[in-house]
């Protein structure tokens, strides 16, 4: 067992201590962003495996699994006895072994039973009520093993669910709210800074670990004001492409937007066209000379490239290609921040429609403007920092 001393599991903060000493059988851990939850995770991993017990830890995906791998395989190094990396079990000389699993396969873990299970990142697990009810669940029996869940929220999901349990089941289930302001070791002013940076309902789930919907609309009417764009605007073109000129087909869109010393920002100009390849080249650098950008971002996916090459080619315009990776909700928030702060104006000149998709994004027909818009923001400088998010 002097090999056993020699393992160093992470240690608790004050918060986790308080969880810890509070949990129940079943405990779900609503956790906002570095709170630490899966250092705390992987202690309560090691510590019945220390015992001799089998546990496991279960995950939405691979991605999500494999630095918990490392950190265990870390911890553990000098008293594994054998260890699979392909399989993802590690024998520990204690008698202990703990296995890794995600949870988009078919029935995780069946046949197996642990002392404990460790479920991360589990509000974005697609099928956590069915892997947990028929394949995770059950491996708790024969031991009567506890149960750990421990994500930052997203909506009102089954992980929502669970946590509700301990209102009927306080014996068996037990509730803990995680913000990041526990964490010692997280800067109150990065906290600060994050809850000015994003809209409010995203500061509230990410940061707060509160469960929050953002239902409908994404932009209230009222956060809409209009005035004339001052001079001495730092101006940025962003590009959503459609080579179509189908009726009913996707558009072309292009917002021009300004940003001033202060961090305000003014959409100065929006239109949308449906045109074919080369209309859309003509129209892009008619709109470059009109307002002379220090920047354009278009988005670089499929037949746009082709786009930016040519134009990286034949013209000398700052062209930049966009690679997005996330959806058009999530390219859209930083912006959605500063209409929610009160710092965006329009021009008056701006047509409707650019207001209708505003208004109605994202469950409206068409949100080619509001897109644009998005990529022209990102990046867009403000004193002391950046406004947009890096996609």
């Amino acid at each position: 067992m002097n090999s056993v001393a020699q393992v160093r599991l992470p240690r608790y903060h004050a918060a986790q201590q308080h969880i810890v000493r509070n949990a129940r059988r079943f405990n779900v851990v609503c956790a906002g962003r570095r709170t630490g939850k899966t250092k705390m995770g992987t202690r309560l991993l090691i510590e019945p495996a220390l015992q001799g017990y089998p546990v496991a830890w279960f995950a939405p995906n691979y991605k999500y699994l494999e630095e918990v791998w490392r950190e265990v395989g870390i911890a553990t190094r000098d008293i594994t006895r054998h260890s699979d990396k392909t399989a993802k079990r590690r024998e520990l000389v204690t008698g202990g072994v703990i296995e890794f699993w995600t949870l988009d396969g078919e029935d995780a873990a069946r046949g197996r039973k642990y002392k404990r299970a460790i479920i991360d990142e589990a509000a974005i697990a697609r099928t956590l009520q069915e892997q947990w009810q028929q394949a995770v669940r059950p491996t708790l029996t024969d031991m009567i093993g506890d149960a750990w869940f421990l994500s930052t929220p997203k909506g009102e999901n089954y992980f929502h669910q669970l946590a509700q349990r301990y209102k009927t089941q306080p014996d068996s289930w037990a509730y803990f709210q995680h913000p990041t302001s526990d964490n010692p070791f997280i800067d109150p002013a990065e906290i600060e800074d994050a809850r000015l940076d994003l809209p409010e309902l995203v500061f509230r789930q990410e940061y707060l670990a509160e469960f929050v919907t953002q239902a409908g609309t994404l932009l209230k009417p009222q956060w809409i004001k209009t005035a004339e764009p001052p001079p001495g605007l730092t101006l940025r073109m962003g590009v959503d492409l459609a080579i179509s000129q189908k009726e009913g087909s996707d558009y072309s869109a292009a917002v021009i937007l300004g940003t001033d010393a202060q961090g305000n920002v003014f959409i100065v100009h929006a239109e949308r066209v449906r045109a074919s390849f080369h209309q859309v080249l003509e129209w892009i650098k008619r709109l470059a000379q009109d307002w002379n950008p220090s920047v354009i971002h278009v988005e670089q996916v499929q037949f746009q490239a082709a786009v930016i090459s040519e134009l990286v080619r034949t013209t000398s315009l700052p062209v930049k290609g966009i690679r997005p990776d996330r959806d058009k909700v999530t390219r859209f928030l930083p912006l959605q921040a500063r209409y929610e702060q009160g710092l965006v104006w329009h021009a008056p000149s701006l047509p409707q429609e650019f207001g209708n998709e505003l208004l109605s994004f994202p469950l409206g027909e068409h949100d080619d403007m509001v897109d644009a818009a998005a990529y022209a923001f990102m990046e867009a400088p403000k004193r002391g920092g950046f406004f947009g998010l890096s996609i």
